[in-house]
């Protein structure tokens, strides 16, 4: 599949589109009238979020790091 389509040929073949974007890691321009409006590009995998090893078990979290804690802020 080429890396530039005209709207109406990635239109028709959205599917196909996506899964080379997806598979082959391919990046897909698509065209109107000659000219680029879009991109489609792969999203890169996220790396192994794993722990280091010497630190596995070693880092403790206290309270809620994601409450809302904004008026403790406002009062100080």
């Amino acid at each position: 599949m080429p890396t530039m389509l005209n709207i109406h040929e990635a239109k028709a073949n959205f599917s196909g589109v996506l899964a080379e974007v997806e598979n082959k890691l391919a990046v897909v321009t698509i065209m109107r009238y000659g000219r680029p409006i879009a991109k489609i590009v792969p999203i890169t995998p996220r790396r192994n979020m794993a722990p280091l090893p010497g630190f596995a078990g070693k880092v403790k979290m206290h309270g809620d790091w994601f409450g809302d804690d904004s008026s403790e802020w406002e009062n100080a």
